[in-house]
């Protein structure tokens, strides 16, 4: 079982001026018949401009096009920008099956062409991960002529071969990737229509990822490939599977349970703590117990997190084990989920929303929490909750 897993943020650098028309209704979303990457931007699409855009964003992703075509679209009918779940949203339409994106859009009248390429090189130079930069990149016009450019990138740790969008129940499905970065181990987590996320029997070799898992009832599954990388395991590939039904073609309500929980708490700490207290209702699971000496562990990583401006569960400080142990206590299990995001709400969503992370949401076993929430200058937040059997 996976216990400790990080969740990055979303960005989004904007210089478009806010919608100022009635924004138009939502176009329908079209899926992709299937996930995979390393898919090629066909090549009669992109314009000389976007070629170049293209080549200062980074490598191109099928994907990715297709998304930052959409962040165009919903510029030009004055729709709002698309949050973190939004755009996740976005890429497993698309077919896109990577994770932590960064979005980018500038619009107006006669842009100057050098000047939005220094400006895509600064925003692109703003962030780095480990792994293989991949973009897509998308323009297009307003009605009244104002110029709309829009980006989406990431960092690639690993790649997927084509996995079904659509399936029959009581089929299986192979997942078949292969990592692009160091790592000692991996795993494939998923959640189905009902229940808890869950690990399913998986072979790690030599960088290659293989597990079958059964869509053994209609529904949708989300599938999560998890990837023991240098600073701890962190999700690498998402994907969904649809069995006997058809995949939603409006944005889906994504809120999380127990966000409503938070509001009004000046304390974003107890805010978190009681989304997650909400959220273990709503799944008729224990209350876990707030626990003080897990909040200074928790309070103390989120620190080191942001001082270097890394997410993970060992950014120098050592393991959450580790540090637990270090803190005098001891516990047969522990637990981890860290975030960096726009705000607490957001936090809560990123890790309610990601399977892995859901797992230590939901583990019954564990029963204290400690959770910290730093602000950081830009207004983001560092997001630390540890979770553990009875503590001894």
């Amino acid at each position: 079982m996976r216990a400790w897993l990080a969740v990055a943020p979303f960005a989004l650098f904007s210089d478009a001026p806010a919608e100022a028309s009635a924004p138009q209704a939502e176009p329908a979303w079209d899926w992709a018949s299937a996930t995979a990457s390393r898919v090629d931007v066909p090549g009669d699409l992109p314009t000389d401009r976007e070629v170049e855009l293209q080549r200062h964003c980074g490598a191109a992703e099928g994907g990715l096009r297709a998304v930052a075509e959409r962040l165009v679209e919903r510029k030009v009918l004055g729709l709002p920008y698309l949050d973190l779940d939004g755009l996740t949203f976005a890429q497993r339409v698309a077919g896109e099956p990577h994770v932590w994106p960064r979005a980018w859009i500038v619009s107006g009248r006669a842009l100057d062409h050098d000047a939005t390429l220094r400006k895509l090189d600064a925003w692109r130079a703003s962030f780095h991960d480990i792994g293989e930069r991949r973009c897509g990149v998308a323009t297009g016009y307003a009605p009244d002529g104002s110029e709309v450019v829009a980006a989406i990138a990431l960092d690639a740790l690993a790649d997927l071969l084509p996995l079904p969008i659509r399936a029959r129940s009581g089929t299986w499905q192979t997942v078949d990737a292969v990592l692009r970065v160091p790592a000692s181990g991996a795993e494939v987590v998923v959640l189905g229509p009902t229940g808890e996320p869950h690990a399913v029997p998986t072979s790690f070799d030599d960088g290659h990822v293989r597990a079958r898992f059964a869509t053994d009832r209609p529904g949708a599954f989300t599938v999560q490939v998890v990837a023991d990388v240098a600073n701890g395991p962190r999700p690498v590939l998402e994907a969904k599977v649809f069995a006997d039904t058809e995949p939603p073609r409006a944005t889906p309500n994504l809120a999380a349970p127990g966000e409503e929980a938070g509001s009004g708490v000046s304390d974003r700490a107890a805010a978190l703590a009681g989304m997650v207290a909400a959220m273990r209702a709503f799944e008729k699971l224990p209350s876990l117990a707030r626990d003080s000496r897990l909040d200074a562990v928790a309070r103390a990583h989120a620190l080191r997190m942001k001082q270097a401006h890394t997410v993970g569960h060992d950014v120098g400080d050592g393991d959450p084990t580790e540090r637990v142990d270090n803190a005098g206590l001891h516990a047969k299990e522990i637990g981890e989920n860290v975030a960096h995001a726009q705000s607490v709400v957001l936090a809560h969503r990123a890790l309610y929303a990601s399977v892995s992370h859901r797992e230590n949401l939901l583990r019954a076993e564990f029963t204290s929490m400690g959770v910290a929430v730093l602000d950081d200058p830009d207004g983001s937040v560092w997001v630390a909750e540890v979770f553990s059997t009875p503590l001894r």
